[in-house]
């Protein structure tokens, strides 16, 4: 019952976000802005020494909170794709407000398979620990932000947690295998393993 609840109250704040899109104010220079409603996969365009596009992954489609996330090859349009299909969410403040972290906004990422959103394991923002599937709340603690790559908006961006300013999400190694463990690093934008666009 709670996890209907969670969802309910996560598809509901879809709807709120897609209607409040354009409002509110954010930074000067045009972003990475997900689409309000739909999913999308978050894949890395850079890891492809293989010929192989790998995309953020909930591995076998857990419904576990605490499961470590991965990069597998994309495959979220396909029918057995929604451990890829991930919803940004623009959080809200309690009066129904967007919510921007010094101008940019701030999301929690919901997953169509798993049923939680992106997270941090317990060890939090150490180095090397692992990207997990877990709650979904619309508070700053479980909040993402965007961040464009270079000095104009394009499709590379970055994923930070707001209450964790200098550390990203990373792809563990530089390779382009299935399963490649998605971890916290500190944050640089010349490397290709925190190097994310929305497809």
């Amino acid at each position: 019952m709670r996890r209907r609840t969670r969802l309910a109250s996560v598809l509901a704040a879809i709807g709120l976000a897609a209607s409040m899109a354009m409002a509110g104010t954010g930074t000067a220079r045009a972003d990475v802005i997900p689409p309000s409603g739909n999913w999308v996969e978050i894949f890395n365009p850079h890891l492809h020494d293989q010929r192989i596009t790998l995309c953020v992954d909930d591995p076998g489609g857990s419904t576990s909170s605490g499961t470590a996330l991965q990069l597998f090859r994309c495959h979220g349009s396909d029918s057995s794709g929604a451990p890829q299909r991930w919803v940004f969410t623009q959080d809200e403040d309690g009066n129904g407000n967007l919510v921007y972290d010094h101008g940019t906004p701030v999301y929690f990422i919901y997953n169509l398979g798993g049923g939680w959103c992106l997270n941090l394991s317990n060890q939090g923002l150490l180095p090397g620990r692992p990207v997990v599937l877990g709650t979904c709340s619309q508070s700053l603690i479980y909040g993402w932000e965007i961040h464009a790559t270079g000095s104009q908006a394009g499709p590379d961006f970055q994923l930070t947690p707001t209450f964790g300013p200098g550390m990203c999400v990373s792809a563990s190694n530089s390779s382009d295998r299935n399963g490649t463990p998605l971890v916290m690093e500190p944050c640089d934008s010349t490397d290709a393993r925190q190097l994310f666009n929305l497809g």
